[in-house]
């Protein structure tokens, strides 16, 4: 274990309090493909339950029967063969044999993840992707990473590697941690420790992180989705770099619970229903914009989702409501908020200003940019059809011009 390496106390972290994602843009550039890796891929879920995500890597093997659908495993709990039970919504999971993935190293037991459904292993015939992983995940974990959750805002320092770390970040006193797969780094985690830290904010020492790492939304990320965000770290060029080491510990803050965020108004028979139902998920799981467009306290969204956080005096950062209201962006089609995510202009064609990391014209893929065209649009299905809170502080027009 890579005794107090990294803390992940700002992983995958909102890099300001009032602004969508982290105020500084995620566009790095394309990593070659990492060597080695610990992980194979997930192992298949058993049946009833909803099984753990990726086990330690073991050389064949798929993972152990899941148990009963009723009753989570307990965080951290030890399971049967030698497999440690990891929080979430698994059912009392046997952490069994190990995960699928030659690449992986062999162990006597793997570790079972934490999960709201069973983490997919590599389907027959799938190409070989970084440690084990197919080249579809590591795909979906790069788009996640680099323009959904936005993680190279907080992790990638100005001209630095990507993901290896940012010394500046929270002006230097939370630095965000180095995520490649180097010692440093994220190399001597286990795939299920990465996704505790991503889902539960717990790190490979079982010490919790800040709340910066927003853990508490992540938390409903999906295990397919968590499993692919490690096959797409584990895939980048490892960078030695100590950053982060000596974050403190925090004390945790209770996950937003699904159930939480507002639901779209159209019917089930709607055509355009599960385009909402998918925006809803990336943005109660991975995308972070109800950090920054909704009331905080601390930091953490409290209520009316989406209804925007009343600007500091002077203004300098914007995050205007964004749910269907006349002082939000009643009057805007689905369309219109894609293209505000992937082209960073508004309705009236006027630049998106601040910490908005959007796209743009000239930068396509930076940010937001380099959403697919299918995201952005199912978010803009969600959040013209969510309920309408008005709240006139922070109506879109009283964004000031970009200077």
């Amino acid at each position: 274990m890579n005794k107090g390496v990294l803390n992940l106390a700002a992983l995958l972290a909102v890099a300001c309090a009032m602004s969508v994602g982290c105020g500084t843009d995620d566009d790095s550039s394309p990593s070659g493909a990492g060597t080695g890796g610990k992980g194979g891929s997930s192992g298949s879920s058993g049946s009833g339950g909803k099984g753990g995500s990726a086990g330690k890597g073991g050389s064949s093997g798929s993972a152990g029967a899941a148990g009963s659908p009723s009753g989570g495993a307990p965080s951290g709990g030890e399971g049967p063969n030698g497999g440690r039970a990891g929080s979430g919504e698994a059912g009392t999971a046997q952490a069994g044999a190990e995960s699928a993935g030659a690449a992986g190293r062999e162990e006597s037991g793997g570790e079972a993840g934490m999960g709201q459904g069973g983490a997919s292993g590599a389907g027959a015939g799938g190409e070989a992707g970084a440690a084990g992983y197919t080249t579809a995940q590591v795909a979906r974990g790069q788009l996640l990473v680099r323009s959904v959750a936005l993680c190279g805002g907080c992790h990638t320092a100005t001209n630095g590697s990507e993901l290896a770390g940012n010394a500046a970040f929270a002006g230097g006193n939370l630095p965000a941690p180095n995520l490649t797969p180097d010692a440093t780094g994220l190399g001597e985690w286990t795939d299920a420790q990465i996704i505790n830290a991503i889902r539960n904010g717990i790190d490979d020492e079982n010490r919790q992180l800040n709340s910066a790492m927003p853990y508490w939304l992540f938390h409903n990320m999906t295990d397919d989705d968590a499993t692919s965000i490690v096959a797409f770290l584990r895939s980048l060029p490892p960078v030695a770099a100590s950053i982060g080491a000596t974050n403190p510990a925090a004390t945790a803050v209770a996950p937003l619970s699904p159930a939480a965020f507002p639901v779209t108004s159209l019917p089930t028979s709607d055509p355009n229903y599960a385009k909402a139902q998918k925006g809803q998920y990336l943005l109660s799981g991975v995308a972070q914009c109800v950090k920054c467009h909704s009331p905080a306290a601390p930091g953490v969204p409290t209520a009316n989702f989406f209804s925007g956080a009343t600007p500091p005096v002077p203004v300098k950062i914007f995050a205007s409501n964004i749910t269907p209201d006349v002082t939000g962006i009643g009057g805007w089609t689905a369309q219109d908020v894609a293209t505000a995510l992937k082209l960073g202009v508004n309705k009236a064609n006027v630049a998106l200003c601040g910490a908005m990391p959007s796209g743009s014209a000239s930068a396509p893929t930076k940010g937001y940019g380099g959403l697919s065209d299918e995201d952005a649009l199912a978010i803009g299905v969600y959040l013209t059809t969510i309920p309408a809170v008005s709240n006139a502080a922070s109506a879109p027009s009283l964004e000031p011009a970009c200077p």
